[in-house]
């Protein structure tokens, strides 16, 4: 298991999320430190700094075979952030708000076209959104995103699934029918 330190101990803001009965039943538990990197059989990974109310927050570079995914995790934008995201092609971001309504440790979609911009991932996936989001039309929010980059942006849904091999391909399913899409 590989986690951040309020997740597996808890801290100032928040308890542990995972007891310590389950961290004594797997095989490893990993403190997730900004900046150190690990390897686990096929899957190596670099963990990432954030920004958030809970101090410890981390994301996530995945490495496959097939490339690398990015995943920020809750966090505000900050300059820095961009370079931790370089060379993915699958960039998945947490983007809690809408165009002009910033909170403190969250992205809002402003934050998202500077991020998406400078990165330039292959595809993007926004995700964690909050209510005022939702209210906000992810897929339009989404298309915005796009448009300001010209980079692939969906918003995820329930059930999506995504696999990222030469190419990225997207199936969600939407009261039991399946609906593809390919980048």
């Amino acid at each position: 298991m590989v986690a951040s330190r309020s997740v597996l101990s808890g801290n100032d803001v928040c308890e542990a999320s995972v007891s310590r009965y389950h961290q004594g039943i797997v095989g490893r538990v990993i403190e997730a430190k900004p900046g150190s990197s690990y390897s686990m059989e096929d899957l190596s990974f670099t963990v990432a700094k954030a920004l958030h109310s809970d101090p410890d927050t981390v994301g996530y570079c995945l490495d496959f075979p097939s490339g690398r995914i990015g995943y920020t995790s809750d966090t505000e934008y900050f300059e820095e952030m961009d370079a931790h995201y370089s060379n993915v092609r699958l960039l998945v971001l947490c983007v809690m708000r809408p165009r002009g309504f910033p909170w403190k440790g969250h992205m809002t979609v402003d934050d998202a076209v500077e991020t998406v911009g400078a990165v330039r991932p292959e595809m993007v996936v926004i995700t964690h959104l909050g209510a005022k989001m939702v209210l906000g039309r992810p897929s339009e929010q989404a298309k915005f995103i796009e448009a300001q980059t010209g980079v692939r942006t969906i918003a995820a849904t329930d059930g999506m699934r995504i696999r990222m091999e030469r190419e990225i391909e997207v199936k969600e399913t939407l009261r039991g029918f399946d609906k593809r899409k390919r980048n």
